[in-house]
């Protein structure tokens, strides 16, 4: 039996995969050139806009007046719309086609990028943020799906290898292309870069990519959907909020506990025939590795990249270009390392490679302890390779778990799920941890203005954990702002320990979860042609 239905370019006729084909290494057909080259590219500049939005955000918050808590949402916005539409965007795909979701995904997207560009406040930069999470998501759903479909054995591993240095990729020249585009030409040209690249994309990939859908036709999971949606917009404005309206407020309370009782209630959807997330799919230790995996990886890089980023240039001076090839030697592992797990041979368990992944990522966020506005930049260089080459590994190796315990009707799921896992947890650190982030700034930057009476004291510290050292001292009187400015660069940088040391600690309990899971996983096989899910354990 089939694992999908293709629809040929050309002449119309659909056709099929026989089983021999399924599971041979033979080399991919130009189809699946076109395919892989497609996914990579729109993947590419998925994660460029995450790099270059991290970058230039010192600029947005001089340029439209914005407060830490905005800056918060700006990232936030991208990853909830994201991490929400991911799943019903990977069952549609699967019921009405990837190459159309892929397609709709790239237009929706490339038209955000655009009215992000003429954002005049923080609140309409949110809102289009918010549009081109839906539009990623169609593209984030469609990729493993599509690669899936079009690899099988070890050529699939190579495909996933080159899918992941695509995210490598774009980290490795995020901040080198932001930084370089800020200072020339103004943040809104980061926005700006998307068009004609997502206008170019979506030309070619209506000429030459194929067409699959799932030979299953399921019932779209609206109520899940919907559930899962307010559960992740309730946590993240819980987190986000909570230091700014105060944690024991009405609307955080309702925000952290919805989203808790609406997360048991997306479970108990779940249970029905025909869900959006298969729940039976973590039953499956491999494919529950690879799911945990990416949340603890986005928990630690989208809390790092946004504090490391902005106390460079707000307390270090360094101009977007010079911050981003500060970070430079963190994308560039992440590039290498993607290529390289691609490649691995599979002798260890998947438990342990990702394990060793994380293990990386953990060294590398206690190793950016060493590092002060004021210091070396050598005492960061430690801590930014070992994290990026961390990061970069897990992705292929997590991506190539979640579908090969996935049957062929389910790879959409698979995708979905995989990707949604990560976006949770950079949600997740960039609100927990800039809750960490916010309370001790305050405290350290309170700490050293003992020459300012107590009212005023905690007026100022509150607003330089909220607002930056420079939106702080902008208009305060000469003799003030010095003393701030020593106060504010010591809180800062507190603040931003803080969220390394959480970070370590989150990858680190990941890891020993891990390995705990892993215990007795078995080699998983390639799935059934008959789109069943494997049976590893």
């Amino acid at each position: 039996m089939a694992d999908g239905t293709r629809l040929g370019t050309g002449s119309g006729r659909s056709s099929t995969r026989s089983s021999v084909e399924e599971q041979n290494d033979a080399p991919a057909s130009r189809s699946g050139w076109w395919t892989l080259g497609l996914t990579s590219i729109a993947t590419f500049m998925l994660v460029l806009d995450i790099t270059v939005v991290n970058v230039a955000l010192p600029a947005m918050e001089r340029s439209l007046h914005a407060q830490l808590t905005d800056l918060e949402w700006v990232v936030d916005a991208y990853a909830v719309a994201l991490g929400t539409l991911l799943l019903i965007s990977g069952s549609l795909a699967d019921r009405l086609g990837r190459k159309k979701v892929f397609l709709s995904g790239m237009v929706v997207f490339t038209l955000s990028s655009a009215w992000a560009s003429q954002a005049t406040s923080p609140s309409i930069l949110i809102v289009a943020r918010t549009a081109q999470g839906v539009g990623a998501a169609g593209l984030f759903a469609t990729a493993l799906a599509l690669i899936g479909f079009e690899y099988r054995g070890a050529e699939r591993a190579r495909a996933l290898g080159v899918w992941g240095a695509s995210i490598g990729a774009g980290l490795a020249v995020g901040p080198l292309v932001g930084g370089l585009l800020t200072d020339s030409f103004g943040w809104p040209s980061i926005f700006m870069v998307n068009v004609p690249l997502g206008v170019a994309v979506v030309i070619a990939a209506a000429a030459r990519m194929p067409e699959s859908s799932s030979p299953q036709r399921k019932r779209l999971d609206w109520p899940g959907f919907v559930v899962l949606g307010l559960a992740m917009f309730g946590g993240v404005f819980g987190l986000v909020e909570g230091d700014r309206l105060g944690w024991s407020s009405v609307p955080v309370l309702a925000g952290l506990i919805g989203s808790v009782l609406l997360g048991a209630a997306f479970v108990r959807i779940e249970r029905r025939p025909d869900p959006m997330f298969d729940l039976s799919l973590l039953q499956n230790r491999v494919f529950l590795i690879a799911t945990l995996a990416v949340a603890g990886q986005g928990v630690v890089i989208g809390s790092s990249l946004l504090y490391l980023l902005r106390d460079i240039q707000d307390v270090g001076g360094a101009s977007p270009l010079l911050a981003g090839l500060e970070v430079l030697p963190m994308t560039v592992a992440s590039f290498v390392a993607a290529l390289l797990a691609g490649r691995m041979k599979p002798a260890w368990r998947y438990s342990s490679r990702l394990a060793v992944s994380l293990a990386l990522m953990t060294v590398g966020s206690v190793a950016m302890l060493l590092y002060t506005p004021t210091g070396s930049w050598w005492w960061l260089l430690p801590g930014l390779i070992l994290t990026g080459a961390g990061w970069g590994a897990t992705n292929p190796l997590a991506a190539e778990a979640a579908i090969v315990t996935a049957g062929a009707h389910s790879t959409g799921m698979a995708s979905g799920v995989n990707n949604t896992s990560r976006q949770v947890g950079i949600a997740a650190g960039v609100g927990g941890l800039g809750a960490v982030f916010q309370v001790r700034t305050a405290s350290a930057t309170a700490a050293r203005l003992t020459q300012v009476p107590p009212a005023r004291r905690s007026r100022l510290a509150s607003s330089v954990a909220r607002s930056g050292l420079h939106g702080t001292v902008a208009d305060l009187p000469r003799r003030l702002s010095g003393m701030v400015r020593m106060a504010a660069s010591h809180g800062m940088t507190a603040g931003l320990h803080a969220v390394e040391l959480a970070a370590g600690t989150a990858a680190l309990f990941t890891v020993v979860v891990l390995l705990l899971v892993g215990r007795g996983e078995r080699t998983v096989p390639e799935p059934p042609t008959d789109g069943g899910v494997a049976s590893g354990t």
